[in-house]
């Protein structure tokens, strides 16, 4: 056969033809924030227990376009070894079977022949005389995870409605968000904020502003702009002026850090501190330093901050 096209109007389709047209969708199971598919392992019965998502009461995932669903926990014995052994706990599709054609089950091997396919959920390597509670225990289930577009992050839909992991590109702000159920969207792509207002100060917005980029581990925050004094002068005296509080909680750099500024024309030594704030010193090796009403203080810095993958910020 060169050539072939279906669905054909009024013919169904044999296994091999839906697996075709599911392709698109991958395999993977359907997160919608209640920990599907999670395992928990008992010493006393040599067994590994796939629990059910907390909050739908089931679990469900896609297997070369076959469906599997379990609304009850599911236990596999995952006995003692006399030699280190790895278990998979999988979901295998069989085309074989056509009452079942994707079960839950645990194997030593994966046997691919006769068009069988796995879903790997968790790996466990026992070593003799090791009780199972103690064995290396790996996650690997992938999830199905669609991608969508809005027009902006204020259109995004309720997290919750949504399968955990979706991604969501918003156009005007140019940022991609991921769905963290309970946890709300998590930008994966490099966010700009506001910082917070110092008073007697104005922040000039078209210089730049907090910039947060996630990266392994965390975050990493870059400042830049210029602040105009809006209040009355003042002197900075030597030899350190606390100007205000700039960065947000959770983003704040763990150590001082310290940069050249400018002050008008004339240097200026600035800190960002633990705190968040911005702290100012004379530079230039002089005493005071004066400040007008009107000048511009300048300056940069750029930190890492750790965060946990459910930070919002």
């Amino acid at each position: 056969m060169a050539e072939e096209s279906f669905p054909v109007i009024e013919k169904p389709l044999t296994d091999d033809q839906w697996k075709s047209v599911t392709l698109g969708i991958g395999d993977g199971i359907l997160d919608e924030g209640g920990n599907p598919y999670n395992l928990t392992l008992s010493n006393q019965t040599d067994q590994g227990t796939v629990q059910i998502d907390g909050g739908r009461g089931y679990n469900h995932a896609i297997l070369r376009g076959f469906y599997h669903r379990m609304d009850a926990p599911i236990s596999l014995s995952l006995p003692a070894v006399s030699t280190k052994t790895t278990y998979t706990i999988a979901l295998r599709y069989d085309p074989t079977d056509k009452e079942k054609p994707v079960r839950l089950g645990v194997y030593t091997t994966l046997d691919r022949s006769n068009g069988k396919a796995y879903l790997e959920l968790w790996r466990i390597v026992r070593s003799p005389n090791q009780l199972l509670e103690s064995a290396e225990k790996t996650a690997i289930a992938p999830h199905i995870t669609p991608l969508l577009q809005f027009s902006r992050a204020a259109n995004l839909p309720d997290p919750g409605t949504i399968l955990f992991g979706t991604q969501a590109h918003c156009r005007y702000e140019n940022v991609t968000y991921r769905c963290e159920g309970p946890n709300g969207w998590r930008p994966m792509t490099s966010v700009l904020r506001n910082p917070l207002r110092m008073s007697g100060w104005s922040w000039d917005g078209a210089t730049g502003g907090l910039e947060i980029r996630p990266t392994t581990g965390g975050v990493i925050c870059s400042i830049a702009g210029s602040w105009t004094r809006t209040a009355a002068t003042y002197w900075v005296p030597t030899p350190w002026h606390t100007a205000g509080t700039l960065i947000p909680s959770g983003l704040r750099p763990s150590t001082h850090l310290f940069a050249l500024g400018l002050a008008g024309d004339n240097p200026i030594i600035v800190s960002l501190t633990s705190t968040g704030n911005i702290d100012l010193r004379p530079g230039g090796g002089k005493g005071n330093q004066q400040i007008s009403k009107g000048d511009k203080i300048s300056f940069a810095f750029t930190w890492f901050v750790s965060t946990s993958p459910t930070t919002n910020y």
